[in-house]
């Protein structure tokens, strides 16, 4: 048996977004936002990211003692992975260096992911999103709303005439102040078939648990769901594109 709980989320932007989507050939705009069918949408992945940032953030500021400039011990189960696929930029690697992110090899090469079995497991981040191959507890659904995209046109500036250069002026829709997006959170509280509990270690092969963050009993369901879920949720303030032109803030609730 599946037991699971939905929490609500309504995403109302506080200025216009962009988050790319399929440019249409008949009418000639080449930055469209995304949309299935007629209806815009927060793609998954681009809230999913979203919130690993935040959630990334909120261990780093919690746990990481930057006086040191290293990562308590104690608290190494906490640190968190940047979940990199290929190889880190060299921006990535200096947060590695530094200690904020978990340090990997694969081939010989420095990367930033979560590796089971390790010393410290899987990151509370990776639990909760999914990573080696281990869905996670979080389902992350597309956001909707009800309203058609607005247009406009940007180019680029010929400085020796003060115009918009000769063939730069390009169309590209964007999602108006003040439109609602809306769907629905899952969160896998039990799966009987694998002998998953939200809020518990996972005992994979029967004895050692990649879930090591757990293994203190200081995380309850209740405070990793407000903590990590909700709280990290609400704190997402800016998402999208064209963040330079003054694009992409936004307000999260998120109700069980």
């Amino acid at each position: 048996m599946i037991r699971e709980q939905k929490i609500e989320i309504t995403l109302t932007t506080l200025a216009p977004l962009h988050i790319g989507g399929r440019d249409n050939p008949l009418t000639g705009m080449e930055n469209a936002v995304a949309k299935i069918g007629e209806r815009l949408v927060i793609p998954g992945p681009s809230l999913k990211g979203a919130l690993r940032h935040q959630l990334e953030r909120y261990l780093i500021d919690t746990y990481y003692d930057a006086q040191n400039h290293r990562w308590p011990k104690q608290h190494l189960a906490m640190q968190p992975c940047m979940a990199s696929a290929g190889n880190v930029s060299e921006e990535e690697y200096a947060l590695i260096q530094a200690g904020k992110y978990r340090l990997t090899s694969d081939g010989g090469r420095d990367r930033s992911g979560c590796a089971y079995p390790s010393s410290f497991g899987i990151c509370p981040i990776c639990y909760l999103l999914g990573a080696q191959g281990l869905t996670g507890f979080l389902r992350i659904p597309f956001l909707e709303a009800d309203q058609l995209p607005d247009g406009l046109y940007s180019g680029r500036v010929d400085r020796s005439k003060g115009t918009i250069a000769h063939g730069t002026n390009r169309p590209y829709e964007l999602v108006r102040e003040g439109t609602a997006f809306r769907g629905t959170l899952t969160i896998l509280l039990n799966d009987d078939m694998r002998g998953w509990t939200f809020g518990q270690p996972r005992r994979l092969d029967g004895t050692r648990t990649p879930d090591r963050w757990l293994e203190s009993g200081e995380w309850s369901e209740q405070r990793i769901r407000k903590e990590l879920i909700i709280e990290r949720l609400r704190a997402i303030s800016d998402i999208g594109g064209y963040r330079s032109k003054g694009f992409g803030q936004v307000q999260i609730q998120a109700r069980e």
